[in-house]
């Protein structure tokens, strides 16, 4: 069911190659709509009912990514955008000073609202971009589908990395798989969709991973390197790669005060933390550093003509007041720019503070260094940092919710907390194709107000949160 419900969303994805609603309607569109909303339906049937079926996980991602291959970048036209500023480096100009749609071809597919800025990612996902359009020769359709494969690397990652996490929480491997990877919202966004989230997820996963290997094997220091190095990385995929910074220095230093030594460095200490922060960070700074020093693209992401996610409309809701204020009251785009942006960050950091206290390591304040203070749980505490950044993000878009999904998954759960998750899943999963046809003011209250429906209907409930 799966299967066939990916080759009906690969059928609607090339029937409907434009997002919003088509301007006349005709018997071809209708049928091509309806394409969707089964193959999206049976897809996520199959998942739902697939919950039970342990030890096919593999064999469910395989079955319902190998139809994603020939299809256009599905739920969002990113996949054009990426081509575009691959081109544009590819023929060996900046594409931090030169707009995506001077990108020929490619660039007349670039939604709209992206054509006349200039790129917004980190120059890793840029050179990454370039190889996969020099590898195509150019060739637009090519150069477009090529973009897969590095989300196809991204989803491997995270078939590779979530069930250790899960195992490291003592959660079962099997059921986080079923959750974070195996899920549509995951194979439609980053597969279908080709986002490089999936990648910059991926490669975040990996340095927790390898980070509590390196460490579980007293080889505490050794992880803050290769775990800083490999943050790096995902940072310069995407910028919020930087975040598994967070869990790389609170897994180190969770296991050392746990299991180590009354040396000073394995002591709950500010001093002990604040070096295994720079141990972490140095290493990481280098890497993106590097690779941003790259024919000289240095941070031209922060220039005033990349594409701001506060200009355009989405599920954020700092975006959506930032909209509403722009239509009813008035106020000119640029002048809220700036102050959205500042709240955001205010915000985002405000709740990264609250998650730290919550659930990371804080040493007890004064000298006294034997006393126990609170260790906290370093996965609970990267998950949460996650979800702070995308909740008060200034822009938040279905496939943002990956990284907090994979993270979530991999950490012990009540019952009531997997159903909710379960079918906040769902719920993003509909959100996300209803999404290509009209504007959050409209998708956003009809699938909360369907979320609620199903949540007070027991049959409904139980059958969408997979319950027995």
């Amino acid at each position: 069911m799966g299967f066939v419900g990916s080759v009906m969303m690969v059928v609607w994805g090339w029937g409907s190659p434009d997002a919003g609603m088509p301007e006349q309607v005709r018997l071809s569109g209708v049928a091509v709509a309806a394409s969707g909303v089964v193959g999206l339906s049976a897809m996520i049937i199959a998942w739902l009912r697939s919950r039970k079926l342990v030890g096919v996980r593999l064999l469910t991602v395989v079955a319902w990514s190998v139809p994603l291959l020939a299809a256009p970048p599905l739920l969002s036209q990113d996949g054009w955008a990426y081509a575009a500023q691959g081109w544009v480096l590819a023929q060996g100009m900046d594409p931090y000073t030169v707009p995506q749609g001077m990108a020929g071809v490619l660039g007349q597919a670039v939604d709209t609202p992206w054509r006349g800025t200039t790129a917004v990612y980190p120059p890793g996902s840029l050179w990454i971009q370039a190889a996969m359009v020099t590898i195509a020769h150019a060739d637009p359709l090519w150069s477009v589908l090529l973009m897969r494969v590095p989300a196809l690397v991204g989803a491997a990652l995270m078939f590779w990395a979530v069930p250790q996490l899960a195992r490291y929480a003592d959660v079962d491997s099997d059921r986080a798989l079923w959750l974070a990877v195996c899920c549509p919202l995951t194979i439609l966004c980053v597969i279908g969709g080709m986002h490089n989230d999936g990648l910059q997820v991926g490669v975040s996963l990996v340095a927790l991973v390898v980070t509590i290997r390196l460490t579980l094997s007293g080889r505490g220091w050794l992880g803050l390197v290769a775990g800083g190095v490999i943050v790096g990385l995902a940072g310069t995929v995407k910028q919020p790669g930087v975040l598994a910074g967070v869990g790389v220095v609170a897994l180190v230093h969770v296991n050392a005060v746990r299991h180590g030594s009354h040396r000073w460095p394995t002591r709950h200490c500010w001093s002990a933390l604040c070096v295994r922060t720079a141990a972490a960070a140095v290493p990481a700074l280098a890497v993106f550093g590097g690779i941003s020093a790259i024919r000289g693209l240095g941070l031209g992401w922060l220039n005033s003509t990349a594409g701001n996610p506060v200009s355009v409309t989405s599920d954020s809701p700092i975006a959506l007041v930032v909209q509403v204020l722009r239509g009813s009251g008035g106020i000119p785009l640029d002048q809220m720019v700036g102050p959205a942006t500042a709240i955001s960050l205010v915000l985002t950091i405000a709740a990264m503070v609250w998650c730290w206290g919550r659930w990371g390591p804080v040493p007890p304040v004064g000298r006294r260094n034997d006393a126990v203070g609170q260790l906290g749980s370093p996965l609970r505490l990267q998950a949460g940092v996650i979800i702070a950044f995308v909740v008060f993000g200034a822009s938040l878009q279905p496939w943002y919710l990956i990284g907090a999904l994979a993270m979530v998954a991999s950490v012990q759960l009540r019952r009531t907390h997997r159903d909710v998750i379960t079918a906040g899943v769902v719920a993003v999963v509909i959100l996300t194709y209803l999404q290509w046809y009209w504007s959050p003011y409209v998708c956003l209250p009809l699938v909360i107000v369907g979320y609620l429906i199903v949540w007070k209907i027991p049959k409904a409930r139980a059958f969408v949160t997979a319950a027995r």
